[in-house]
């Protein structure tokens, strides 16, 4: 009779842990989660892709792919004009042809990931065109530097999360 009450006393507690966990499965977390990897495995780097995404405290909720890409690509504006600024005031202490050709680039990269961004609702391709064209433009400012012969490398890290930016940016709106 005891090992009886035992079982029946295990199978009332694994019955609630069961729920538990499959109710953890169904979460939106797990869901952003899933949402998350299945992007960041298209992209140019998964492991940089997912410490980007999840470095924003929106991500988790995302539900669909749709909050994913607002997310992403208002990543993606806010590092390429926080690079912008940054190119800016080096123009400022150094003034070269290289740093001043990629000023002229950053504008376009912006320039993309804010049309991207505002795209999302209205028209997904042109959205996805946008987030491409961006690590396009980082490309030519590294061009410029190559080049020139001039080697800034905090500019060189830039250009590379742009184009990083602009993976996430084009493979998250090529499957809207």
């Amino acid at each position: 009779m005891i090992s009886m009450e035992f079982s029946h006393g295990r199978a009332v507690m694994v019955l609630p842990l069961s729920l538990l966990l499959l109710l953890h499965s169904l979460s939106p977390t797990n869901a952003a989660t899933q949402l998350v990897i299945g992007v960041c495995k298209q992209t140019i780097n998964y492991i940089n892709c997912v410490e980007a995404l999840e470095s924003d405290s929106r991500t988790p909720s995302a539900s669909n792919l749709k909050d994913l890409a607002k997310i992403a690509l208002g990543l993606a504006l806010s590092n390429a004009t926080e690079s912008k600024s940054y190119i800016d005031g080096l123009l400022k202490k150094h003034r070269t042809a290289p740093v001043e050709k990629c000023s002229f680039w950053y504008e376009a990269v912006v320039a993309s990931f804010r049309s991207s961004l505002n795209e999302l609702e209205e028209d997904a391709s042109t959205a996805n065109y946008d987030a491409k064209i961006a690590g396009d433009y980082a490309i030519s400012c590294e061009k410029e530097l190559s080049t020139g012969q001039v080697r800034i490398r905090a500019i060189s890290t830039r250009n590379n999360y742009v184009l990083l930016y602009s993976s996430i940016g084009f493979v998250i709106t090529n499957q809207l």
